[in-house]
């Protein structure tokens, strides 16, 4: 009904935490070039200039500059530069707690019972709304308006004669300025909220109060059919493939049915509050439920088994077992899952299977005893052999047949029909019309129609001259237009089409658009007088029997067209594999087994695609989401990691309440009501299809597709979608006509029993690797890691770039002369201005009348060389905060996710290598800063260092590098 829920907020906190992560990415380089240019002086205006203009004087190539107390008064250091990005990181922090705690209050209740959940949220969306949104306002303005001011007047720099003065370098040009600028685009984006509210408040108004009559489930079903038909006429535009099709969609009722049955299906009227986490969560507990459901039912089966070879062993007798003893839940609960493999490989042979088969409901399963195809019954041995053989042609007719005739019988490649001339010979067709090419040496192509369109369908008439049958092959579902034929599945009556072919069509159903394409095949096949031809008294082929094949929709098409012809070829055979679910009326099913087989496939999800199975998955979805008594987190968390048969139980027990506990005083329980009460009128009136004729399950006993199981199964056994890995997977033709090929009716087969569990059921549950924020999957130790690995880079940010590292005494050598020189704070990449204290007597040589200033200066370039030292403790800075912020990423990532045993291990060796490159700062003690520098002008300056405030920071930052070593070293020892 809409598309996010209140529990569903974790999704917009990790979808606006992404967008934070952006603005992070570009927040924190432009917060540490800022701080980097206030550590080195960079910012400082003189006189009002910036250092990007030319009149800017506060520098020099060969001596440390000392401040005249004039010269202090013309320094400034304006602090507007300083409040973008100190705004911008106070609205980061700011929204960052209003997403934990949005987090913590979607996280309240269950999906059907808020429990109070939405009164919390509201006052949170309100703050968000009216104030937290007032800083990207703030911060877009005030950006906008600094950068065009900075424009306007030259960026402070002013003109000359009328012209503005050439700059430095241009401030606009700068990363800086680049990340500036995208902050700024990203602040403007969250600003479009505001109009989108509005928009949202405009649209809401417009459904409750003016547009009532187009928002009416008949509107909404017609403008449904629109999109649909729009979609899939869209699609086959923009992938312009042939192969694809849509030509032929007019979209003008052609979805109508299917529409209007999707409207009543998904609730339209009574409005459950549904939205598509529900989905996908109560999806996947659903095939969860079903898979535990298999599970007892085995369980029992195992423990009915065990009970009567108990049994038969007291006796002494070696009959088979009849019937199926359902067992106490004691014994369910104790019976043990080797014991049962052993007892279904080594147990009495016997010529059937024991099965699970849905209930008429579809909501349980029960064990029935299955008669398997026998290789001592022929006609069992008979239908498989000629299933098998027929395969092949269900297969080739998708793509070979009109390769063969465009490669070897002259098909144009714009031509969709193949048909032989009126003067060939039935020798000339031996002769040239062979598809031995293909690997069917004993196969005529006598005929094909490869246009596919809403009505017609590719299909091919072959004489198979080895089995002396001639076979119809039609093609199944790669079309848009076979996907419209698809959903057309209402039931259609027969009475007219069974008095113009002959057969008894009155109180008869069939599936509606398969109708329609088996109607123009049987036409097609009259207009051109194929098998008029073919049975021809002349024809060779005049006694071949005939046989219809196909594959998916090409098999339900397949089952109706023998329908339509069985009256002129009485001993018609059909073949068809993997159908349509929904092809005809429970009686008219039972009747054609006469001459159909149909062959399913383990799980295949085709076959159980109808109408009352659709709304039995529906009302079972509804059931298992009413069931969660977790909240939607949660349920997440838990139905993303594996989930072996050995844990279903109590799995499924930890998120779900029986159906007994469920409460039925919520709104949720109450719509629900109502709305199945409705369907239940609607649904008395609608027809149940089933699939046609016999029916040949495969059944995979193995788990890994190596053995398969044939047995004669009821059309009421595919009453239930399974929801399973392989639903979509076994319907693909190439392995079906693999797995029939291999396929062999030994006396092996016929003692396993169907079951999915596999002997990897037994061993322990792999500890699931999900990704939930701050879930702390290795305990809060993670979090202080977290916690002092945050101090430490800043720590160690704020000692490598300030410029007070060590604080710098010397003494000057002067032909032999010996005196004391002014003493200064020095860092890694600046140093610290001196200024005047008294503005009238200020002798720069003598330290006593020099002190301090607030201000940084960049090194002069000529005054001296870096050594090796001062070269490995600026790399070791760098080094140690880059790496460190690698690994505080990764610390960032273990409080959401367990992190696998080796990048745990990088994670120690990252903190390891940043605690090493922290404390390899301190080789700046024994660079040439700090011992002896020889001046241009014959001076000899020799410096003593002792740590500064920005050195004991450094300290600081080795004790927290070596404290998170720690906490990462315990977190590597729960491995």
């Amino acid at each position: 009904t809409r598309p996010f829920a209140g529990d569903d907020l974790q999704i917009v906190c990790l979808v606006l935490g992404t967008y934070r992560v952006i603005q992070l990415i570009c927040l924190i380089p432009l917060t540490i070039i800022t701080l980097i240019n206030r550590f080195k002086g960079n910012d400082l205006f003189y006189d009002g200039y910036g250092r990007w203009c030319p009149q800017y004087e506060l520098e020099s190539d060969n001596e440390f500059i000392s401040l005249s107390y004039q010269d202090r008064q013309k320094v400034s250091r304006p602090t507007n530069q300083y409040l973008f990005t100190g705004f911008a990181a106070i609205y980061m922090v700011v929204d960052i707690a209003w997403m934990f705690a949005v987090w913590s209050a979607a996280s309240v209740g269950t999906p059907t019972q808020t429990k109070g959940r939405d009164s919390i949220l509201r006052p949170l969306i309100l703050f968000k709304m009216l104030f937290i949104n007032l800083f990207p306002v703030a911060l877009v303005i005030g950006g906008i308006f600094k950068t065009a001011k900075g424009r306007a007047n030259n960026y402070g720099c002013g003109q000359e004669d009328g012209q503005d003065v050439p700059l430095l370098f241009d401030p606009d040009s700068t990363p800086a300025f680049v990340l500036y600028s995208i902050l700024l685009v990203t602040y403007a984006l969250e600003l479009l909220v505001f109009p989108m509210m509005i928009t949202n408040k405009i649209v809401k108004f417009t459904r409750g109060h003016i547009a009532r009559e187009r928002y009416s489930a008949q509107k909404r079903g017609e403008r449904l059919e629109l999109c649909l038909g729009g979609c899939m006429k869209c699609i086959s535009v923009l992938l312009n493939n042939p192969n694809l099709g849509g030509k032929e969609l007019k979209n003008k009722g052609e979805l109508k049915d299917f529409a209007t049955n999707l409207m009543g299906f998904a609730n339209n009227d009574t409005q459950l509050d549904i939205v598509l986490s529900d989905m996908y969560i109560g999806a996947k507990l659903l095939a969860r439920v079903q898979a535990e459901r298999r599970l007892l039912a085995i369980q029992r089966l195992q423990h009915s088994s065990n009970q009567k070879k108990t049994e038969r062993e007291k006796k002494g007798n070696d009959e088979n077992v009849d019937n199926i003893v359902e067992a106490p839940k004691a014994a369910i609960e104790g019976a043990a899952k080797r014991d049962f493999r052993s007892t279904l490989k080594k147990g009495g042979r016997r010529r059937s299977v024991l099965t699970l088969q849905t209930s008429e409901q579809g909501k349980d399963y029960v064990v029935v005893e299955k008669d398997v195809l026998s290789p001592d019954n022929k006609e069992d041995v008979n239908v498989l052999k000629e299933a098998t053989h027929y395969s092949v042609y269900a297969d080739h007719v998708y793509w070979q047949f009109r390769l063969v005739a465009m490669e070897h019988f002259a098909l144009g490649k714009e031509e969709t029909r193949f048909l032989l001339s009126s003067d060939t010979t039935w020798d000339l067709i031996r002769e040239k019309f062979s598809l031995t090419s293909i690997g069917l040496d004993e196969s005529l192509l006598v005929y094909a129609s490869f246009h596919s369109g809403l009505v017609s369908t590719p299909y091919a008439v072959l004489v198979d001259e080895m089995k002396e049958t001639v076979v119809i092959a039609i093609r199944g579902t790669i079309s848009m237009e076979d996907w419209v034929i698809d959903l057309q599945y209402v039931p259609s009556p027969l009475d007219k089409v069974g008095d113009i072919c002959g057969f008894d069509g009155n109180g008869r159903l069939c599936h509606k658009g398969v109708l329609t394409r088996a109607k123009w095949l049987y036409n097609d096949l009259k207009k051109y007088r194929i098998l008029k031809q073919l049975y021809a008294e002349d024809s060779p082929y005049k006694e071949h029997n005939l046989v219809v094949v196909g594959h998916s929709l090409g098999g339900g098409c397949a089952q109706v067209l023998s329908l339509l012809l069985r009256p002129s070829f009485p001993g018609l055979k059909c073949y068809a594999f993997e159908p349509p679910g929904c092809i005809f009326d429970d009686d008219l099913c039972s009747k054609s087994k006469e001459w159909i087989t149909s062959i399913v496939r383990g799980d295949d999800v085709v076959p159980r695609l109808t109408q009352p199975n659709l709304e039995s998955l529906r009302d079972e979805f509804f059931d298992v989401t009413a069931q969660i008594k977790v909240p939607k987190i949660k349920a997440f968390y838990d139905v993303r990691a594996p989930c072996p048969d050995s844990h279903l139980v109590s799995r499924n027990a930890k998120i779900l309440c029986r159906k007994a506990e469920i409460d039925r005083d919520t709104s949720f329980s109450e719509i629900l009501r109502v709305f199945r009460n409705e369907r239940v009128e609607k649904n008395r009136e609608s027809a149940k299809l089933y699939i046609a004729g016999k029916i040949i399950h495969l059944v995979d006993t193995t788990g890994d597709e190596t053995k398969y199981v044939p047995y004669w199964a009821s059309p009421y056994e595919f009453n239930q979608v399974v929801l399973s890995g392989k639903m979509l997977s076994d319907h693909s033709v190439p392995p079906l006509v693999q797995i029939l090929k291999n396929l062999t009716l030994d006396e092996a087969h016929e003692v396993i029993a169907q079951q999915n569990m596999t002997e990897n059921d037994e061993e322990e549950e792999e500890e699931a690797r999900v990704f939930v924020c701050f879930s702390n999957p290795h305990g809060k130790i993670s979090f202080l890691v977290l916690v002092f690995s945050v101090a430490a880079w800043i720590t160690n940010i704020w000692s490598s770039q300030g410029c007070k590292f060590v604080h710098r005494t010397t003494l000057i050598t002067t032909n032999a002369t010996i005196s004391p020189g002014y003493g200064m704070s020095a860092g890694m990449w600046a140093y610290n201005l001196r200024e005047c204290i008294n503005p009238d007597i200020c002798d720069f040589d003598d330290p006593d009348d020099l002190q301090e200033s607030d201000y940084c200066q960049p090194y002069p370039d000529s005054l001296f060389d870096l050594d090796a030292n001062m070269k490995a403790a600026m790399a070791s800075a760098f080094l140690a905060n880059f790496i460190g912020f690698i690994g505080i990423g990764l610390v960032l990532f273990s409080t959401s996710m367990k992190l696998k045993k080796q990048s745990c291990v990088a994670l120690v060796v990252m903190i390891f290598i940043s605690c090493l490159f922290a404390g390899l700062q301190f080789l700046f003690l024994q660079g040439v800063l700090c011992g002896r520098l020889e001046h241009v002008d014959g001076r000899t300056v020799d410096a003593t260092c002792t740590l500064n405030e920005n050195g004991y920071a450094a300290v600081a930052a080795v004790v927290l590098w070596f404290v998170a070593l720690v906490g990462s070293g315990v977190m590597l020892r729960t491995y």
